[in-house]
């Protein structure tokens, strides 16, 4: 019997040294935390934070009015190598004007490390913190943690104060190592009511309850001298406790794990300050069309007459439009600066130069001139994350592209990508949701398939010389050839993309060809030849009949899965080999034929053979028609990828004929 008590003694003792991880304190670094060498809930972590502390509360500025502080607090234990990048940190802060800025306070530090049983605390000094630039209106203060090392404790805090009221910062409850403990608090006066959204998996303790608030306001009275003036008010009190929150791990087939991470956000709602009318911000869609259409973003709808000299109305067809885009895009260049709202449309257009939003908007205008139905398509991207489906929010927007109705049809294009084209969408605005922005009516419209792919690889394969060689023509279209090129250009030449392609097909490549890589909407054609070692002596051949394995590995791997399985976009995949047998063999086992079908048609893969005397023909076929699979269906998908796997790996079997 002493051993399930010696057991459970140690399970508890487990459990309390857990736990005293998971209520560190800040400004302190205990023993027990300076020895940790491996978090007990993930072992695998290179670092675990041991607190992270988050608060937003309101404030009364005499010179600027109302604003918010966000506090921030953060313990944690570098255990590997790899976790010394969390000792790296940047804060993201905007100044737009000297009255409406955000400035960071009290940012300070500690590095803990144990040294001869001793230990040894190093400050956070201005000689580790560096203030950057990004452009006229952001800014960011990096800073980097002194002394650190596998074994450290690290802690850091700072506040955040801003003017922007209406642009409350998130607090992210999980992060991509596990957290120990994290608490978040937030005090909103009455007088701004904001919605706010929980999303994620981890369970919190959350509470919402009724509070009081108290601001000094000072003033001068009408005889000039200063006054000062408590006002009360009551809140709202939010308070949100986590504890043993998992680290959020990237996995395969997610447009962003940013969708899933836990957090809280929130979108001002309205304002109403004592004696005055309610001000209405994003209560509903078409508020936010309104407040869009009568910004600086409507406005910059309506600059047909740059284009007067060049474009004159005419007939309304997708040659035309594909000619007016092309003329845009020769003339004004991205500056890899994404926006959702342009800037001056005039200088970039003068200076050749500008944001995606400044593309897109001289795109309309110039459909505009030339008598087309065009208009702004706003939307986040898929790196962005989804438009919060709680409340309407006009700063999750990030991306605009162009719209255009030419009779009953509806074509969409990004003027800012290199190769794009009309209804051929990189896939970061694939989107779901995205709203089309119009002076007669907004509305919503789906863009997640607005753009496919196909593939079609053709090869023909014989036996010479003791080598099997294929001639091989490997065609392109939609979305598969934007891919294609993008990776293309992505290497440093033509030679090093035909060492990627040797290695990928592990053959040796030659008489290489490609076109249609500098036309936008082109089909992609790639010829080769590629050639491995193959003896004739051999009594047994075993030849494998795809070109190259579509799929050679099951990329869902895990027993179970939390998240939904987002493919990047509808593929059809088709690959034919003719393969000649060499003289003296003879077909002595051919893979079995199968039509696979996941749920209803959802994905199909047709695998079959014809001989015809000593010709093979091999067609395979992969046809992805659903774009997201929740995680209730990954099971039936992992075992679908298996059997594909499978079948790219089953090989013909040759055998001498006079073995027969």
């Amino acid at each position: 019997m002493k051993t399930p008590i010696l057991l459970a003694i140690i399970l508890c003792l487990s459990f309390v040294s857990q736990r005293n991880y998971a209520q560190s304190k800040y400004g302190n670094a205990t023993m027990d935390e300076l020895k940790m060498t491996v978090y007990p809930l993930d072992t695998t972590a290179s670092a675990v934070i041991l607190l992270k502390k988050g608060d937003i509360r309101f404030v009364y500025n005499d010179l600027y009015g109302f604003q918010f502080e966000y506090s921030i607090q953060v313990k944690m234990k570098i255990l590997k190598t790899e976790g010394l990048d969390w000792c790296n940190q940047q804060i993201v802060y905007k100044e737009q004007s000297r009255t409406a800025k955000e400035q960071i306070n009290g940012l300070s530090g500690t590095t803990y490390n144990l040294e001869n049983g001793e230990v040894v605390k190093t400050k956070l000094s201005k000689e580790f913190i560096t203030d950057e630039d990004i452009d006229n209106k952001i800014k960011v203060k990096k800073f980097t943690m002194p002394a650190t090392k596998v074994g450290s404790v690290v802690e850091y805090k700072y506040t955040l104060v801003s003017d922007f009221y209406y642009d409350l910062r998130d607090f992210s409850f999980q992060e991509s190592i596990p957290v120990a403990y994290t608490y978040f608090e937030a005090k909103l006066p009455e007088y701004f009511n904001y919605n706010f959204n929980f999303q994620g998996y981890v369970k919190l303790k959350t509470e919402r309850e009724p509070a009081n608030e108290m601001f000094n306001i000072r003033y001068k009275d009408s005889n000039g001298r200063l006054q000062s003036e408590n006002i009360r008010c009551t809140a709202e009190l939010i308070k949100s406790e986590g504890r043993d929150i998992p680290a959020l791990k990237k996995e395969a087939y997610l447009w962003t794990v940013n969708d899933f991470i836990s957090k809280i956000s929130f979108e001002l709602k309205s304002v109403q300050m004592p004696y005055s009318m309610t001000q209405n911000m994003s209560n509903s869609w078409e508020n936010i069309d309104n407040d869009i259409l009568s910004s600086s973003f409507g406005s910059n709808m309506k600059k047909a007459d740059l284009f007067k000299e060049e474009i004159a109305k005419g007939e309304t067809t997708i040659e035309r439009a594909k000619e007016i885009q092309n003329m845009v895009k020769y003339r004004v260049k991205w500056n890899d600066r994404r926006a959702a709202s342009p800037g001056n449309l005039k200088d970039a257009l003068k200076n050749g130069m500008g944001s995606s939003a400044d593309v897109n908007f001289l795109l309309v205008n110039a459909l505009q001139a030339g008598g087309f139905d065009a208009f702004p398509v706003i939307l986040s991207t898929r790196g962005n994350g989804r438009l919060p489906i709680s409340h309407p929010s006009i700063t999750a927007f990030n991306y605009t592209i162009t719209g255009v109705r030419i009779d009953t049809m509806m074509y969409f294009t990004d003027a800012s990508a290199k190769y794009g084209d009309w209804n051929l969408l990189p896939e970061k605005c694939m989107v779901q949701r995205a709203r089309i922005i119009k002076q007669n009516g907004c509305r919503w419209v789906d863009l997640s398939t607005i753009s496919g792919g196909s593939v079609l690889k053709a090869g023909k394969f014989s036996f010479e010389n003791s080598k099997y060689t294929g001639k091989v023509t490997d065609n392109r279209r939609g979305s598969a050839a934007l891919d294609m090129k993008e990776i293309y250009y992505g290497h440093k030449d033509k030679d090093d993309f035909i060492t990627t392609l040797a290695r990928q097909t592990n053959c040796e490549i030659d008489s290489f060809s490609i076109s249609g890589t500098d036309d936008t909407n082109a089909p992609l054609k790639i010829e080769y030849t590629q050639t491995s070692d193959m003896s004739l002596g051999d009594d047994f051949l075993y030849i494998n009949p795809m070109l190259n394995k579509h799929i050679a590995e099951n990329p869902f791997k895990e027993e179970k899965r939390v998240y939904p399985v987002e493919f990047d976009y509808l593929i059809n995949y088709l690959q034919i080999s003719d393969i000649t047998i060499p003289e003296g063999y003879a077909v002595d086992e051919l893979p079995q034929a199968a039509k696979l079908v996941l749920n209803d048609n959802d994905i199909i893969l047709t695998y079959r053979f014809a001989q015809n005397g000593n010709q093979i023909k091999l067609h395979y076929q992969f046809q992805l028609k659903k774009l997201i699979f929740l995680p209730d269906e990954y099971e039936h998908l992992r075992d679908f990828y298996a059997k594909i796997v499978a079948k790219n790996s089953e090989q013909i079997v040759l055998k001498k004929i006079s073995e027969i």
